[in-house]
C-alpha cells in the first residue's frame, strides 16, 4: 500500500500543534530527557525550516536570523504552524523524482525522500507531544512498518555517520507482528547492511509496527510489547544507536 506522506504530515502537524498549544509547557519529554514541550516545539519548528531550505537552495541550509524560534507557548505554536505551512507548500510543488541533494547516504537523491523523512519526523514527535500532555497515542500500523524500514535504510546510516558511531559487528532480525515484514541487520561490515537471506542472525526483536519503531527511537512502550531472543547482548548493542 502506497502511503500518502504530505496527508500523514499535514495531519501529525496539526495534532502536534495543538499538544503544544494546550500545554502545560513544561511538561517533560520521556523521548528526549531533558527537553519539554515548548523544547519539542521550537525542535520540530527548526526542522521544518531546515529542511525546507535544504529542498529550496539544494544545499546544506543556513539559519535565517530573521526568523528566530520564540519562547512563548502559544507563540511557539503559532511559529511551528507558520513553518510546517511553508514546508507542506515546497514538498507539494515538488517533483518526487527530480535530483536534489540530502544529508542521508542513500541512492539516488531523490526529492522524494524529503517527503517521507519528514513525514516520520513529524509523526514519533507528535506522539511525544500527546504522550506529555496525557493522551494515549499510537501510530497506524501501515506507517509505523513504513517508519521501521526508514529506521534501518535511511536514519540509523545517517545517525552512524554524523555521531560517528560504531555500528554493533552483529546481524540482529525484526520481525513485526501485526504486518508480517522483517528486516536482518548485518553489522559485520562496520556499515548497516540488509541482507534478504542465507544469515542467521544472532538475535531476534519482535512486536508490532508501533511498539518496534518507538523502541527503536527510544521511546517507552509496554511491558512485554517486544520481544527478544538470542544474544540480548546483541540486542541491546542496535537498540543504543537509536536510544535505548
Amino acid at each position: 500500500m502506497s502511503l500518502d506522506f504530505l496527508s500523514l504530515l499535514s495531519d501529525d502537524v496539526d495534532r502536534f500543534i495543538a499538544a503544544i498549544a494546550s500545554g502545560p509547557a513544561d511538561a517533560p519529554i520521556t523521548g528526549c530527557p531533558g527537553w519539554t514541550l515548548v523544547d519539542l516545539g521550537v525542535h520540530l519548528g527548526v526542522v521544518h525550516r531546515w529542511a525546507r531550505g535544504a529542498i529550496v537552495t539544494g544545499a546544506v541550509p543556513q539559519q535565517d536570523p530573521s526568523d528566530p524560534a520564540p519562547t512563548d507557548q502559544a507563540a511557539v505554536a503559532e511559529w511551528v504552524r507558520a513553518g510546517a505551512d511553508r514546508l507542506l507548500t515546497t514538498l507539494g510543488d515538488l517533483d518526487p523524482a527530480a535530483p536534489t541533494w540530502h544529508p542521508f547516504p542513500v541512492e539516488p537523491k531523490v526529492a522524494g525522500l524529503w517527503r517521507r523523512r519528514q513525514a516520520q519526523e513529524a509523526s514519533v514527535h507528535r506522539w511525544d507531544a500527546e504522550r506529555a500532555i496525557g493522551l494515549s497515542p499510537t501510530i497506524d500500523a501501515p506507517f509505523a512498518d513504513d517508519g521501521v524500514d526508514e529506521y534501518w535504510t535511511v536514519m540509523l546510516p545517517r545517525l552512524v555517520s554524523r555521531e560517528s558511531l560504531t555500528v554493533p559487528s552483529s546481524v540482529l532480525g525484526v520481525e513485526l507482528s501485526d504486518t508480517g515484514r522483517s528486516w536482518i541487520i548485518d553489522g559485520r561490515s562496520g556499515r548497516v547492511q540488509l541482507v534478504a537471506e542465507g544469515v542467521e542472525p544472532a538475535a531476534q526483536l519482535r512486536g508490532s509496527a508501533v511498539d518496534v519503531l518507538l523502541r527503536l527511537w527510544g521511546r517507552p512502550v509496554p511491558e512485554g510489547s517486544i520481544s527478544l531472543s538470542g544474544d540480548q547482548d546483541v540486542v541491546a548493542e542496535w537498540l543504543a544507536l537509536g536510544g535505548a
